[in-house]
């Protein structure tokens, strides 16, 4: 279990940025290092009871930051959750929707550590999220020895393109490899 302090995350900054050190560092073991001329910032809480978290990326774009939803202010499994999933953006951070490979790892990295380091465990209950964790459950090496081969070859998951996962996983089906590379658009 991670040890969470006795104060609300809102009024928490540094365990905040405690807790994003540490997700970074567990999911820079599973999937390689974070983009090298990237910055990670402080994480920040949404002011809008209806905004979902989201990373949102520095005006010069020299790096982003994790902006948790409005629920994360004051429960320590949620914000554990949430900064799980925009962790694994933080790694390749692009402006706009990414694919259903990157959420896809996302979701099982917010899944695994919501499991692995809380006693209130999450999941998605949104269905793209679901149909992207459906999908990378699929890949043939594992969800983080896969998405780590594909970082290596694409740069990011983002960029992996249907030629590369093809030629990185021939036994995966034409049609899955077609629909990670395809675009996540929630709208």
């Amino acid at each position: 279990m991670y040890k969470f302090p006795g104060i609300l995350p809102e009024h928490s900054a540094p365990e905040v940025w405690r807790l994003q050190q540490f997700l970074l560092q567990e999911a820079e073991s599973l999937l390689g290092r974070i983009e090298q001329d990237k910055k990670v910032y402080q994480p920040t809480f949404s002011e809008n009871t209806t905004s979902g978290p989201c990373i949102i990326n520095s005006v010069n774009f020299d790096g982003a930051w994790a902006k948790l939803s409005h629920n994360s202010k004051g429960y320590w499994p949620c914000a554990l959750y949430e900064l799980a999933h925009e962790t694994i953006h933080l790694l390749n951070p692009v402006a706009g929707y990414t694919n259903f490979l990157e959420e896809g790892v996302a979701v099982a990295f917010s899944v695994d550590m919501s499991s692995k380091y809380t006693q209130h465990p999450m999941s998605p209950s949104d269905k793209f999220y679901s149909r992207a964790h459906e999908l990378v459950q699929k890949l043939p090496d594992g969800i983080y020895e896969s998405a780590k081969k594909i970082r290596e070859r694409c740069g990011s998951l983002g960029n992996a393109s249907v030629d590369a996962l093809a030629e990185l996983f021939p036994e995966l089906d034409a049609k899955i490899i077609e629909e990670l590379c395809s675009e996540c658009n929630f709208t």
